[in-house]
């Protein structure tokens, strides 16, 4: 009996620790894949595209201008407001910077989504050449669309007796922002004619402020590379004489000789009061440029609210009356345009 007993009580002691057991083990397998399932499907997400976004109202830009006192922050805002009041899901906002220079490295970096920049910065940048040389080549923009031509012009006060740009030796000049495109192209008109730091003095001023300097007399002449007019040489012809200094045609053909993106152009009289006759200069398009993987769809989107509200922007800024001509907005380009805005132009017949 002692035996059988014996026997039962080493039965049930198995049985219960078999069952213990095989409680325990399946806990544990079956805890983690429940654990590790969400976090797969988390690094597995897709990543949102531009479409995605614009499609839910999400598509957030910065749009890269200059300082206050030129035209590339007018230019870019008028254009912004444009593409945020018409662009369903965008919304644009603009920021200023040192100009074209500074603009096409944010571009190409992503710092920015969209700058305005001069031609002859953009294709340097495109081409790693002139102040690019050690950034290297920044060939992953491109552009989307021109919005005004960008002049280079020079003032001074009248009563300084200064009439032409070539009498700026040993003067005290403000040339732009460093690195600005007014920097650019007052240094390549200097260079024909004899003028340099040695033998200047040379200030990196905003535009704004360069003209401000004038007026007050700290300095004898300004220059702005930008649209016409120039929002601070305006305020300084609104409160004083001044002159805008001329160039020759001499001068002028060494200087489109040296700069493939420079054409002629002139300052009309009556542009800043008190100026009563042409200067003669020259210029560039001011374009807006983007990296190359943009979304197309929304490119398209952009130069299409674009193009549609020019006559608008123009009517509110005569800078941007050239806009109002489609071709004027995607023909004679530097670089190549990014593929939405050929889609857009060409279905337009404003590029061929």
């Amino acid at each position: 009996m002692k035996k059988l007993l014996s026997m039962i009580l080493a039965a049930s002691m198995i049985c219960s620790l078999t069952a213990c057991g095989g409680g325990s083990k399946p806990a544990e397998t079956t805890a983690a894949p429940a654990a590790a399932a969400p976090a797969a499907a988390a690094t597995e997400a897709p990543k949102e595209t531009q479409a995605e976004k614009k499609a839910r109202g999400n598509v957030i830009m910065t749009f890269g201008t200059a300082d206050t006192g030129g035209s590339m922050y007018p230019a870019g805002a008028a254009v912004s407001q444009c593409w945020t009041n018409n662009v369903e899901g965008v919304k644009c906002n603009t920021q200023t910077s040192t100009g074209s220079f500074q603009n096409v490295q944010d571009v190409a970096s992503g710092e920015v989504d969209v700058a305005v920049a001069t031609a002859d910065v953009v294709l340097n940048g495109y081409n790693g050449t002139g102040k690019f040389a050690d950034v290297g080549k920044l060939d992953n923009i491109c552009v989307i669309g021109a919005v005004y031509t960008s002049v280079l012009c020079g003032v001074s006060l009248k009563s300084s007796g200064l009439k032409n740009v070539n009498e700026l030796k040993g003067k005290r000049v403000a040339i732009g922002p460093a690195s600005s495109a007014t920097e650019n192209a007052s240094l390549a008109a200097f260079n024909v004619m004899g003028i340099d730091k040695d033998n200047t003095s040379l200030e990196n001023l905003g535009l704004g402020d360069g003209a401000d300097a004038v007026g007050d007399g700290i300095l004898d002449a300004a220059f702005g590379f930008a649209g016409l007019p120039i929002g601070g040489q305006l305020n300084l012809a609104s409160t004083k004489d001044i002159d805008v200094l001329d160039m020759t045609d001499e001068e002028l053909d060494k200087i489109l000789a040296n700069n493939a993106a420079y054409i002629k152009a002139a300052v009309p009289a009556g542009t800043y009061t008190g100026v009563d006759y042409d200067t003669k200069t020259f210029g560039v398009k001011c374009l807006i440029i983007v990296q190359k993987d943009m979304d197309e769809d929304l490119v398209y989107d952009l130069c299409k609210a674009m193009n549609e509200g020019a006559a608008d922007m123009a009517a509110g800024n005569a800078l941007l009356k050239d806009m109002t001509n489609p071709e004027f907005l995607c023909t004679q380009m530097p670089i190549p345009l990014h593929p939405g805005a050929e889609k857009y132009f060409k279905e337009i017949g404003a590029l061929k």
